[in-house]
């Protein structure tokens, strides 16, 4: 991608980068050309079996799990490594906030099934600085207490199966604190979150393609990073479109560059095995089916090339936009949100509801779930 990162680089009006902090993938193998060494892609093909044989064999997460159950089931264990996942959604709908509970998760140690791995956010908006900062230690402190209540629990059951089993008094003295990773700690959780406060296009642009090499460093020093968070990567396209309103040939320059963007994105989470997270905002959109004169409905910002170009994409959005007359802004189920699944190359489409708490992002509680059942069978 060398030739194209220049390309856009140069659109911005910003020097070309070197091999080495724009190359992605990882290659093999020299050819001679002009008598120089030239470095050739190892694109030698694998079968279908061969990659299903990979995937199962493998003993570390392949998900990024989000805590609430109802949408880890929706997306089959997780957000998945390798994949670029577009999360649109309104203002105030819970991107940010489901960004940064998979951040927090990120750090989540092996044998619990997490990933155990790093984060980097690349920051439009400012929503991770100052407030958003203590939000991540909100997080990151529920977390650690969940995982260690999770080992008491596991080592109180052990104990009582042993004494169901006729294996007398227990002598082990083990504590819940001795079976998690010393390093688990709210402080070590945001040490691995990395953030890249970015304020114009050009300096998001530069910042998301020098990423391979921030990238290496991290797994040379034996922490490597695991998702990526982009928030928003719409807003600095939007701002710098809203300035160029008029110029037909800015917005054709906007299309190739995010393009190019989201073959980058995509590349750098399979070469980096990790998962790209890209929140985008929604916009107005002409509705042709309407019954109405001039009919408008939201989609996702960006256009129809970047929804080509992503993995899967999820909307979220507020439950009482959906059962206005069972769920009233200030009310309980007011609080709760719908994540829908409407693109993804291996699950079906689907909608799972989540709660944002002070813990983090949750599924809902039994009796809020029979809630909105009814809500639903009575509309």
């Amino acid at each position: 991608y060398m030739h194209e990162i220049n390309d856009a680089l140069n659109s911005v009006g910003l020097p070309p980068v070197t091999a080495e902090t724009a190359t992605v993938g990882r290659t093999g193998g020299t050819t001679k050309k002009n008598n120089e060494n030239v470095k050739r892609p190892n694109n030698i093909p694998a079968t279908a079996a061969s990659l299903l044989r990979n995937c199962n064999s493998s003993s570390s997460a392949r998900q990024i799990v989000s805590f609430s159950q109802p949408l880890d089931v929706l997306l089959g264990g997780g957000f998945a490594l390798s994949e670029l996942t577009e999360i649109a959604g309104l203002p105030g709908s819970g991107k940010t906030q489901l960004a940064m509970q998979l951040c927090v998760d990120a750090r989540l140690p092996g044998k619990y099934g997490g990933v155990e791995g790093c984060a980097v956010v690349i920051d439009a908006e400012g929503n991770w600085a100052g407030a958003g900062v203590d939000r991540l230690w909100s997080l990151a402190g529920a977390l650690v207490d969940h995982v260690k209540g999770s080992a008491l629990r596991k080592m109180e059951a052990k104990k009582a199966k042993e004494m169901a089993n006729g294996g007398g008094m227990n002598t082990d003295t083990t504590t819940p604190e001795e079976l998690v990773p010393s390093w688990f700690t709210p402080e070590s959780i945001l040490d691995g979150i990395h953030i890249f406060r970015v304020h114009d296009e050009s300096e998001q642009t530069c910042t998301l393609y020098n990423l391979p090499q921030f990238l290496q460093e991290q797994e040379e020093k034996g922490k490597p990073v695991k998702i990526v968070v982009i928030d928003s990567l719409a807003f600095h396209y939007r701002v710098a479109s809203s300035i160029n309103s008029n110029n037909k040939g800015n917005f054709l320059s906007t299309t190739t560059s995010l393009t190019r963007m989201a073959a980058f994105l995509q590349e750098l989470a399979s070469e980096f095995d990790l998962a790209v997270l890209a929140l985008n905002h929604l916009t107005n959109k002409i509705d042709k089916d309407s019954t109405v004169a001039g009919g408008m409905k939201l989609v996702p910002a960006l256009g129809e090339s970047w929804a080509h170009s992503v993995t899967s994409r999820l909307m979220v959005d507020f439950y009482h936009r959906h059962v206005p007359n069972g769920a009233s802004h200030g009310s309980v189920m007011g609080e709760v949100r719908t994540c829908s699944l409407i693109k993804s190359p291996h699950k079906p489409n689907g909608t799972a509801l989540f709660m944002i708490t002070d813990k983090g992002i949750r599924g809902l509680p039994p009796q809020y779930v029979q809630q909105a059942e009814e809500t639903k069978r009575a509309r």
